[in-house]
């Protein structure tokens, strides 16, 4: 028995089916390729406050640091110190003037983390966070800044801001 579709019409078949194939598959990779329209961007969300800018008259700053480290965290907060007193803004002044720093005066035990306390009174408006002291402050050249950070960077063992709230007379 013979064909009814001639050869002709079988090659037009094919090449409908193969060109519509083609076509499926190059809108589907398009369409792939097409990212998702753009959705509305979320508001940024507030920056945090920062833990080390009091707002209180008075504050403490409880510093932990690794056994061993105690001479390096002293000779950073030296010059951070003097850095501050050193520069043009009062700003900065005044905050090298409102902080001391004290150490525990107790023996610890062997591998005690030693215990650095900054009593800071009057609290500038200032950040006491040591990052952005070095980077931010306008106190430090950039090199200076990462000869500094690199030192203390090792020495910490953990910072605690406590601002303080007077309780009575």
């Amino acid at each position: 028995m013979r064909s009814f579709v001639t050869q002709p019409v079988r090659r037009l078949v094919m090449m409908t089916l193969a060109t519509l194939v083609a076509v499926t598959t190059a809108a589907a990779e398009q369409q792939q390729q097409t990212p998702p329209p753009a959705q509305p961007a979320a508001p940024a969300a507030p920056a945090a406050p920062d833990p080390m800018k009091f707002t209180s008259g008075t504050a403490m700053i409880l510093n932990e640091i690794k056994p061993g480290k105690g001479g390096d965290f002293e000779a950073v907060w030296g010059e951070i110190k003097a850095g501050l007193a050193a520069s043009a803004k009062p700003e900065l002044q005044q905050q090298a003037a409102s902080f001391k720093i004290f150490k525990v005066g107790l023996e610890l035990p062997p591998g005690t983390n030693d215990v650095y306390v900054f009593h800071i009174e009057p609290v500038p408006a200032l950040t006491f966070d040591p990052v952005k002291i070095l980077y931010e402050s306008g106190a430090f050249e950039r090199a200076k800044a990462d000869e500094l950070y690199a030192k203390l960077k090792d020495s910490y063992a953990r910072i605690t801001p406590w601002p303080l709230v007077s309780v009575g007379r």
